[in-house]
C-alpha cells in the first residue's frame, strides 16, 4: 500500500508541475515572447527533465530495480499522452520516438536514484 502511495505521490507531483509550467509556456506564446517552434523546444527538454526527476524520486524510495520502477511509472504517464493523442490526432513515428525518450529519460532517473541511495 505505501508504494501505491509514493507512486500516487508522484503523479500528483508531475500533474501540479505540467499544469503550472503549461500555464507559464501558454502566457509567454500568447503574448508572443517565444516562437512556437522555441516553445516546443522547450517544452520537450523540460519533460525529459520531469520524466528523469519522476524516476530517481520513486527509485529513491524503492529499494532494488531502480530501471523498472522508472519504466512502470513513465508507461502509465505514456498511456495517457497516447489516449489523448488518439483523440486528438493520429500517433506517428515523431511521436513513438518521443514517447521513447520519455521512458528512457525516467528510466535513467531511477538507475540514478538507486545509485545515489546506496551511496
Amino acid at each position: 500500500m505505501n508504494k501505491i502511495i509514493n507512486y500516487l505521490k508522484c503523479y500528483l507531483n508531475f500533474f501540479i508541475f505540467l499544469i503550472v509550467y503549461l500555464l507559464i509556456m501558454t502566457i509567454f506564446y500568447y503574448f508572443e515572447i517565444f516562437s512556437f517552434k522555441t516553445v516546443s523546444i522547450i517544452n520537450y527538454f523540460c519533460l525529459i527533465i520531469v520524466f528523469l526527476l519522476l524516476g530517481y524520486k520513486i527509485s529513491k524510495k524503492s529499494t532494488k530495480r531502480g530501471y523498472l520502477n522508472g519504466f512502470l511509472i513513465s508507461l502509465i504517464l505514456i498511456i495517457v499522452f497516447s489516449i489523448i493523442t488518439l483523440i486528438t490526432s493520429k500517433i506517428s513515428l515523431y511521436n513513438l520516438v518521443y514517447y521513447l525518450s520519455l521512458i528512457l529519460s525516467s528510466m535513467i532517473g531511477g538507475i540514478i536514484g538507486i545509485n545515489k541511495k546506496e551511496n
